[in-house]
């Protein structure tokens, strides 16, 4: 506690708080926000149904598939989990990875910025 400001504002007494101060307050925050109503738009149900429905599509269109594109599919597959590219593969997914982080921790940092009144 080196700041003498804040020394001082912690040695001073606390005053009493006035009678009916705080049923006062409660009422002025009560009368000014009103709860909002809880619903779901369209878009809730339609976001909702899109991403359960995206397995079942997954699953028809790999169904629906060529059996020489997915043998082919297969094979390029094969070829990226060799030993000889794995070390490239990856470092591509890590730098992926740093990056992806790197871009959430800046979002997180503009979205989470403390507004600055008065200046």
């Amino acid at each position: 506690m080196n700041d003498p400001i804040e020394d001082a504002l912690l040695s001073y007494p606390l005053a009493e708080v006035p009678h009916g101060f705080s049923r006062g307050v409660m009422q002025q925050i009560r009368a000014r926000s009103p709860l909002p109503k809880f619903r779901l738009s369209w878009l809730d149900y339609a976001l909702g149904l899109f991403l359960c429905s995206l397995p079942v599509v997954g699953f028809v269109i790999r169904a629906s598939l060529p059996r020489l594109l997915v043998m082919r599919m297969e094979y390029q597959w094969l070829r990226l989990s060799s030993p000889t590219l794995e070390p490239l593969v990856l470092g591509t997914v890590g730098i992926l990875v740093m990056a992806l982080g790197l871009g959430l921790i800046v979002g997180l940092r503009f979205t989470l910025k403390p507004k600055r009144f008065g200046m």
